[in-house]
Formats: C-alpha cells, sequence, structure tokens
C-alpha cells in the first residue's frame, strides 16, 4: 500500500511539473484548439482574442494579466476543467492553431477584430450562462455566441 501512495505521488508531482514547464504560448495555443478546434478559422482567431482582451483587462476573476492563467483559471474555459494539460488529438489542426496564436500572442489591440469581446459559449447549450445578463451579444461564428461585458 506504502508503495502505490508513493508512485501515486510521484506521478502526480509528473504531471504538475509538464504542466508547469509549459510556456504561455503554448497554453494559448492549446486553449484555443480545446476550445474552437472544429470552428472556422474566424471563430478560433476570435477565442484568442477574448482571452487577450480578459488578460488585459488584468481582473483576478479572470485569472489576471497573464495568458496562460487566463486560460487555466478554474471554470473559465471548459477545455482545462480538471485537466493539468490538453491532449492534442490532432497535430495538423493544433499546428496552424499554433500558428494563429503566434501572430496574436504579440499582437496590439488595435488588431483585435472583436471589439474587445471577453465571453463566449457554444450555441449548443441547452441553458445560456446567467452572466450574459451583464454582457451585449456581438457576433456568431459557427457554434459559438461571441460577448462584450457591459
Amino acid at each position: 500500500m506504502r508503495s502505490f501512495v508513493i508512485t501515486a505521488v510521484l506521478i502526480s508531482a509528473m504531471y504538475v511539473a509538464v504542466t508547469e514547464a509549459l510556456t504561455d504560448r503554448e497554453i494559448f495555443a492549446k486553449t484555443i484548439y480545446g476550445e474552437a478546434r472544429g470552428e472556422p478559422v474566424e471563430g478560433q482567431r476570435w477565442v484568442a482574442w477574448v482571452i487577450k482582451n480578459r488578460a488585459r483587462a488584468n481582473k483576478s476573476y479572470w485569472g489576471g494579466s497573464v495568458i496562460g492563467d487566463v486560460c487555466r483559471k478554474r471554470l473559465q474555459f471548459s477545455s482545462w476543467n480538471g485537466k493539468t494539460d490538453i491532449a492534442i488529438g490532432d497535430p495538423s489542426t493544433f499546428q496552424k492553431i499554433l500558428q494563429l496564436a503566434n501572430s496574436i500572442y504579440d499582437a496590439p489591440a488595435s488588431e483585435d477584430p472583436t471589439g474587445g469581446c471577453d465571453h463566449f459559449h457554444s450555441k449548443k447549450m441547452k441553458k445560456y450562462p446567467s452572466w450574459i445578463r451583464n454582457c451585449k451579444e456581438v457576433k456568431t461564428i459557427g457554434n459559438h455566441i461571441f460577448y462584450k461585458s457591459v
């Protein structure tokens, strides 16, 4: 029994080390992949800008000003819920998203096509989230509806 516990702790520590080794750019790209890999490129771009806009807003409830922290903030992006990493099942799609993420990561706010959107959700949800009451709906792209806080 004791060796099982030690093994579990070591394995757990390895997962934490792998997650901490991810750069903000990798976390950014993996979040876009996890949230929008099946969406049109425009939708992927808008998801990326939602993340950037949240980091720029520097709100603690969104994870602060660091993109990696914003992406992994508890209950903010469903692709990270209960996970320490996002598995890449389609490397070709991920490579395209990684290029997109890199082009947006350092882009100035003036290049934001969303007009400052800071929320989105899937239109496939049975019940829309309560936070939409405090937002203005801006655009639907693919299966996502994008919003800006008011």
